[in-house]
């Protein structure tokens, strides 16, 4: 079976603190793969450097045939990578419907994605016309991630998922 996403020798900073040293990871279509560590351990680090929003200073990100550290974090995603950040990251003046309608966006899928991720998510169905900062916290934490499945996503990323 290919690999689905490969990492190795991966050197990340933040200023001129070295955070992660050589990390390397090997993730197969199917598998589940858990990054456990205390806090400062490069978890989010290591999620944050897929996605582009932090450089590597050595190592490569490879999803399939792309290397990943040769792209704009905008690109990342619609290569086949979700990010759910701790935080969740919504936009809280926007309502449900419109945050989903950005996660559908990313890749171009439209109505038949949407109705998939609703399904799996119904009490959002119910709060399409609310703001999201309004919703619980649970209900963001769902957002959150329905927004992140509507990239039909190859690899998908929870930092801190509960």
């Amino acid at each position: 079976m290919a690999d689905l996403l490969t990492i190795s020798g991966l050197d990340c900073f933040y200023d001129e603190t070295q955070v992660l040293f050589g990390f390397g990871l090997t993730l197969q279509k199917g598998e589940v793969h858990c990054l456990f560590g205390r806090n400062g351990a490069g978890k989010s680090t290591t999620m944050k450097a897929i996605m582009g929003l932090l450089p590597a200073r050595a190592g490569s990100i490879r999803l399939g045939n792309a290397e990943l550290t040769e792209l704009p974090a905008e690109d990342v995603p619609k290569t086949g990578v979700a990010h759910v950040p701790q935080g969740r990251r919504l936009f809280g003046e926007l309502t449900v419907a419109e945050n989903i309608e950005i996660g559908l966006m990313a890749r171009g899928k439209g109505k038949a994605t949407r109705d998939d991720v609703l399904d799996l998510f119904p009490l959002l169905r119910e709060r399409l016309k609310q703001r999201s900062s309004t919703l619980s916290g649970g209900e963001q934490q769902m957002l959150a991630m329905a927004r992140a499945l509507c990239l039909e996503p190859e690899v998908l990323l929870l930092d801190e998922p509960t």
